[in-house]
């Protein structure tokens, strides 16, 4: 069973980083034509800000699980580097604990509110605010699955451990 969603977990994580390259160079394009089209030809992109606002939702909300996965977000480690190995196991699983609980809330709060704007439309190219808004259930849902699974495979002080942790105990063994 963990082995199969290990799998979609990989699959997914593959997919999201596709999609974060695809939606940041796509950003690029347009902030770059937007800026050709308005200063040297004097024609504006008009709807090019509400897209990429859009897509630049969507990039954050798929950087946030691969950045879990990939330990590359932001921790203070100064209190972690200093807890024993048995004291850093309970912290991080305090951590994981409070994460899980912060993020089902988000994945809650999102759905909702996702649910109450869908009927609205952006001004320019008239699609619904939710396909803004929804983005923030998924990418917060992703991130609760790829925690859960680098819980179960690697231990509880490990979630949330950064790239320079790793490197510093690699170095302290």
């Amino acid at each position: 069973m963990f082995q199969t969603v290990k799998r979609l977990g990989n699959g997914l994580a593959w997919l999201e980083d596709v999609l974060v390259m695809w939606t940041v160079a796509i950003i690029a394009i347009l902030l770059g034509l937007g800026v050709i089209l308005r200063y040297v030809f004097n024609d504006p992109l008009t709807w090019s800000e509400e897209f990429v606002v859009t897509l630049f939702v969507w990039s954050v909300m798929f950087g946030i699980p691969s950045a879990l996965r990939s330990r590359m977000h932001i921790r203070i480690d100064v209190l972690i580097l200093r807890l024993k190995p048995q004291t850093r196991k309970w912290v991080g699983l305090l951590a994981c604990l409070s994460g899980a609980v912060i993020l089902v809330a988000a994945v809650y709060a999102g759905v909702s509110y996702t649910l109450n704007v869908w009927g609205s439309n952006t001004p320019m190219l008239g699609y619904s605010m939710g396909w803004i808004f929804i983005s923030m259930p998924i990418g917060f849902a992703l991130t609760l699955l790829h925690g859960a699974i680098i819980l179960i495979d690697e231990g509880p002080e490990v979630v949330f451990q950064n790239a320079t942790e790793t490197v510093i105990d690699m170095a302290q063994t």
